[in-house]
Formats: structure tokens, sequence, C-alpha cells
């Protein structure tokens, strides 16, 4: 009996440290859709002078989860919203529970949702590229940190379960 709940100690400790490692793999990935998205709504905002709100729609549709789900979030929110940056802000936060990604990144597209629909067309490109190169360095970091704390995390995760066996046993 007492090697069962060791077993289970140590593959729950596992799973921690695995899924921590999980995390980090996925941050690059998803500054890379976010930065995607930026480009799709510069594309979109500039080139087919389409509405913020139907922006949104189309992304929602074309982006990957968790940032499609964000997006519907927001067209979801069309019918109650009086300012779009608040609400942009809202939901970020709300939605932010299912991405990998830092509060840095949170900080930046926050300030981004703050700009978005403020200004002329030309001053929102610049808003955007500023955005992007923001993410850029994010991104830069993020590959960084994720190669060494991957095997970190998952060694951290089995060891500490080796170790409260042993305390246990």
């Amino acid at each position: 009996m007492e090697w069962l709940g060791a077993l289970i100690v140590l593959v729950a400790t596992t799973w921690v440290g695995f899924d921590a490692a999980s995390k980090f793999k996925k941050r690059p990935g998803q500054i890379r859709q976010w930065k995607s998205a930026l480009q799709m709504i510069e594309a979109e905002m500039v080139y087919s002078q389409s509405s913020l709100w139907d922006v949104c729609e189309k992304l929602s549709k074309v982006l990957p989860s968790p940032i499609c789900y964000f997006f519907s979030s927001l067209v979801n929110g069309k019918s109650t919203c009086t300012d779009f940056s608040e609400l942009w802000t809202s939901e970020l936060r709300k939605q932010w529970f299912w991405n990998a990604m830092a509060k840095s990144e949170l900080d930046i597209l926050i300030q981004f949702g703050n700009t978005l629909g403020q200004h002329d067309l030309d001053q929102q490109q610049k808003q955007i590229k500023l955005t992007l190169h923001h993410l850029d360095l994010q991104l830069n970091e993020a590959i960084e940190v994720s190669v060494k704390h991957q095997r970190l995390a998952r060694g951290i995760g089995v060891l500490s379960g080796l170790l409260v066996v042993l305390l246990l046993i």
C-alpha cells in the first residue's frame, strides 16, 4: 500500500513538472499567433478599410485557440460596448488564463488595445508596428527562456516527487 501511495505522489509531481514545462514550450508559439493577429488587424484596417468589429469577427474565425476565444468574446460584447478599449482590456484579462504567456505580453496587448481605433489609419499602423516590435523582443526572450526552463521544470517535478517519496518512506 505504501508503494502505491509513493507511486501516486511521484506521478503527480512529475505531471506538475511536465505541465509547467508545456507552458514554457507554448509561450513562443502563442506570441507568434498574436503577432499574426496584429498583422491581420493591420491588413484588414489599412487595406480593406474594414471596421473594428468586422476585423474581430474575421479573426475569431481564422485564428487558433486560445486567441480565437478572445476575439469571439469581443464580438459577443459588441452590443453592450460603450468603450472599445475597456472591452478589450476586460476580455483580455478574462481570457488570459488560457494563455501560456507572461504578464509582460499582457501589458503590451493592453497598451495596444488602448490605442486601437483611437487614431487615423497612418497612426494606427505605426501603433501596430510598435506593438509588433515589442512582441518580437518578448518572443526572443521567450525562446531563450523556454529551452532552459522546460528541462528545469521537468527535472524539478520528478526530483521533488522522489524527495517526497524518500521522506515518507
